[in-house]
This record gives C-alpha cells, structure tokens and sequence, in this order.
C-alpha cells in the first residue's frame, strides 16, 4: 500500500511540475506578445523604410558577405559550402577565431589573395576581412580594444570604397556595458578624424558589423545620429529584421547587426541569411 502512494504521489508531482513549466512557458509568450504589440508602432516606423541607396537595378558592383560566425563555431564543412554558394569578393566575419581559418584554409587561400585583420585580443582573431580585390589597409597599426574595428578601401571603378568592420562589445554586465559604449565614443572620434585627414567629401563610406544595440535601446541612435544625417542604415528597407538569438534563451531575438551607407553608395538584392552554427543571422548584397 505504501509502494503504491508513493508512485502516486511521484506522479503527482511530476504532474504538478509538467503544468508549472508550461504556465511559465505560456506566460513568457504571452508577455512576448504583449511586448510585440506595444512597440508595433515602432516596428512598422523602422522598418519598410524607404531607402535611396538601394538600387536593385543597378549592373556591376562588388559582391559582400558578412556574418558574426560565432567564436565557438565549428559548422566548417556547412560554412565553407556557404562561402562557394555565396562566391563574394570580400567577406567580412567578427569573431573569427584560430580554429575557423585552420578548417576554411583551403577555400579561403585558393579564392582569396588578400586579408585584413583586426589587432588580436587575448583569445580571438577579431574581425577578419578575405577579398579577391587588393586591400588597403588603413587601421590596423594603432592601440585598440578587443573586436573594436577594422578600416581599410577597396578600389572599384576607379573610386576607392572605404569599409569599417565593427565589433562593439556585448553588454551582458556593467563592465561590458561601459566597454562597448566607450568603444563606440571612440569609434566616431576616429571617424571623423579619418574623415578630416585622408577623405574626400565625395568618398563612398560603409560601416557594418555587430554593434550589439539594436533600434529599441536609445543607445542605437546615439550611434545613428552620430552620422549626423549622412549615413543610413540599409537594414531599415527589410520587412522587419532579428539578426542574433540569445544561446540560452533561444526565444529572444534581437536586430544588433547594421549596415550604415552614406549616400554615394548604391546596394542592390540585399539578403539576410542563415550562418551555419553561428546565433546572428548574415547579409550578402552588392555594392558599388
């Protein structure tokens, strides 16, 4: 008899946990979707923007692939087949690490000559840029904190395009916080100072990357408006856009990758794409 209370009450109690789990469960969707109702108006004002750089008619160009691919990723196989299915002529990866180039190797040598890279942090490459196209290196001798930036042009039709691969750092605590936002302040000293020394007023200029801010946090458009009107941020022409998954929380997302373009840039069949292994989301799209 006591055999039998036991199991039922066994029973019982994983019944009672099961319902608990998926009340909680029911709720965080609910709240999801009480959240998603009130910042719709926001959604709807940001994205279905109306974008003058995108210019799917346009011929020639040069073709971009960008992807966070996730410092722990070990998808090679998956993403070396995405590199020949893509077939760019730049590739621009953040947290790109020893192991990625030991296993893409062979693609990456064999198709891409030329290579830029942040200053090494302690544990990871950083940002890494492969291209078929020389490279001018404009950034890389000076003092910088891990996965800040990158700078360097690449020459099309006579006309450099210059390019800055960002990697601003997760705010998951205080420290992280300050860091990324003391990282953003000076990336927009050394922006404008680039701007002053060695740029023309008629300079086509990209900044893309993971910022890790997206549109709903006022540290976003600090960043944005830090431009002062002359850059826009390609991504707002999408329908709407999550670009990273939380690894613990697979159902939070967030849109904290961006592609700002001042005005002398044209884009064309800009695409969000699945990278394999990675939790943020890539683009590939044309340029010139």
């Amino acid at each position: 008899m006591g055999i039998v209370f036991f199991r039922y009450f066994l029973k019982k109690k994983k019944s009672i946990e099961s319902t608990k789990k998926r009340s909680i469960l029911a709720g965080l969707v609910i709240g999801f979707g009480i959240l998603f109702l009130l910042f719709s108006k926001k959604f709807t004002s940001f994205y279905n923007f109306p974008v003058e750089q995108i210019q799917n008619q346009m011929t020639g160009g040069i073709k971009v692939l960008y992807a966070n691919i996730y410092k722990n990723n070990t998808d090679y196989v998956a993403i070396e087949e995405l590199i020949k299915q893509e077939n760019p002529d730049l590739i621009f990866f953040v947290e790109f690490a020893d192991h990625h180039y030991k296993h893409l190797k062979d693609v990456l040598e064999t198709n891409y000559p030329y290579s830029n890279s942040t200053i090494r942090s302690q544990k990871y490459v950083g940002n890494m840029v492969f291209s078929k196209k020389e490279i001018n290196n404009r950034a890389d001798n000076f003092p910088q904190g891990a996965w800040r930036y990158g700078y360097f042009s690449v020459m099309y039709d006579n006309q450099p395009i210059y390019f800055y691969l960002v990697h601003a750092s997760s705010p998951s605590n205080p420290k992280f916080f300050h860091m990324r936002n003391v990282q953003i302040e000076t990336f927009f000293k050394d922006f404008d100072l680039h701007k002053e020394v060695h740029r023309e007023r008629n300079d086509k200029v990209v900044v893309i990357g993971d910022f890790n801010t997206s549109p709903w946090s006022i540290f976003y458009w600090k960043f944005a408006e830090g431009f002062n009107r002359e850059f826009v941020n390609i991504t707002r022409s999408l329908p709407i856009l999550f670009t990273r998954k939380s690894v613990g929380f697979p159902l939070f997302w967030s849109h904290i990758d961006h592609i700002f373009a001042n005005k002398l840039v044209f884009i064309k069949e800009l695409q969000v794409i699945n990278i394999p292994g990675s939790d943020h989301k890539g683009f590939s799209f044309w340029i010139k």
